[in-house]
């Protein structure tokens, strides 16, 4: 897999926009399922052809109210060609049920957030994955710490070819990027 670095600091709404733009740029019209969608703010900067937001919290935007780790082997990705992932941690078990959807086409592109400190947990997919189970309760320190490049491996395994990312590094390392299924 080869990583591409983005210029954006994505401290803002403004960033996360302008990171959407560039992962959409070659793109005619936006289908987009978002699956944090919180308020719909950052895809309301863009004409877009269909949108449908999904969101934990009830209340919250226009979205449908569910988990998406739960719904998202229900729903038809067919008819979107963006998934949004902008979640708080790291999206794995999300994702790689995105790639388990058989509805999933091929050129969707997948935008995420994924955010990870020394004191994160690891998935219990992410240690089924790669064989980890064990690890877990002698040394969960050192699993949080290799969680960002556990999420990589895990998106080479489903044959990402490229990922374009930034990087943002404080208390927490934060990744904002895309890729193409």
């Amino acid at each position: 897999m080869r990583v591409h670095s983005i210029k954006t600091d994505n401290a803002s709404v403004a960033d996360k926009v302008a990171l959407r733009r560039k992962a959409t740029a070659e793109l005619f019209t936006l289908r987009v399922l978002d699956l944090y969608a919180g308020e719909n703010i950052l895809w309301s900067h863009f004409n877009i052809e269909r949108y449908y937001g999904v969101d934990i919290v009830p209340g919250k935007g226009k979205n449908l109210h569910g988990d998406c780790k739960r719904v998202i082997s229900s729903l038809d990705l067919g008819g979107f060609n963006i998934i949004d992932c902008d979640s708080y941690g790291i999206p794995f078990d999300v994702i790689l049920r995105i790639f388990e959807n058989e509805t999933l086409r091929k050129g969707t592109i997948v935008i995420y957030t994924a955010i990870s400190n020394k004191m994160s947990a690891v998935s219990k997919e992410c240690l089924k994955m790669f064989n980890l189970g064990h690890m877990r309760r002698k040394s969960s320190t050192l699993l949080a710490a290799k969680a960002l490049d556990l999420f990589y491996a895990m998106l080479e395994r489903q044959g990402v070819g490229m990922v374009h990312y930034s990087k943002i590094k404080g208390s927490f390392e934060k990744h904002y990027g895309y890729f193409r299924v």
